[in-house]
């Protein structure tokens, strides 16, 4: 992949969009080896382009550093990472929970995994993953399936991450029932300086932790 090859070296590149360009497993392994090694690139979408679970573990990867090599850590400055519609289930929901835990993917703070088959499975594990990530601030989940168990996971996270700022759960088959769980784990969100939630069931389809917390005017 000539794209590839390029952002290896380029200094210069702040954004790529390659919104639906048939990159698959192959193609997003050859982005991550560039990846790892460019220190520029901030913002990447890779939106509906197939490259399944394979392809979402070599690039979350390519973010941290290799187990086999602690001292050989990424140089990647990746801020955002747009992966909807890429068939990556729960294998690539996994993976991604990898990467992101114990401090791995450090300098990540938007991950948009919208309508990837992600079961509650996926959801637990990505939503553990974040009790060790304190970078991330912005998860994209709209559309997924992660129902009750995925929504019971987030609100077990609420407690014990600061830095998430924006959750998005909707259309994931919570019931009010699993939305009156969520809402109880905003009130007692620990979110810097708050978080906000996006699901079904709840007015406006938003709230926020402060308003949970009786503090109406957060900023």
């Amino acid at each position: 992949m000539e794209l590839a090859k390029a952002l290896r070296s380029d200094k210069r590149l702040r954004l790529v969009d390659l919104w639906s360009n048939g990159i698959g497993p192959a193609g997003a392994k050859a982005l991550a080896e560039a990846l790892f090694v460019n220190g520029k690139l901030e913002k990447l979408y890779l939106n509906e382009n197939a490259i399944g679970s394979e392809g979402a573990a070599a690039i979350i990867a390519a973010l941290g550093c290799p187990r086999s090599q602690p001292n050989a850590c990424s140089k990647s400055s990746l801020q955002h990472l747009w992966l909807s519609r890429n068939q990556l289930g729960d294998a690539g929901a996994k993976a991604l929970a990898d990467g992101l835990s114990d401090g791995k993917a450090r300098r990540l703070q938007a991950l948009d995994l919208w309508e990837n088959g992600i079961s509650p499975a996926g959801g637990v594990a990505l939503a553990k993953a974040l009790k060790t990530n304190f970078a991330l601030l912005t998860l994209e989940l709209r559309g997924n399936a992660l129902g009750d168990t995925g929504a019971r996971a987030f609100a077990e996270l609420m407690p014990n991450n600061r830095a998430l700022s924006t959750l998005d759960l909707s259309s994931n088959g919570i019931s009010p029932a699993g939305a009156a769980t969520l809402m109880e784990g905003l009130k007692v969100s620990t979110a810097n300086p708050y978080l906000v939630l996006f699901v079904e069931h709840v007015p406006h389809m938003q709230a926020t932790s402060w308003a949970q917390k009786g503090m109406p005017n957060a900023p």
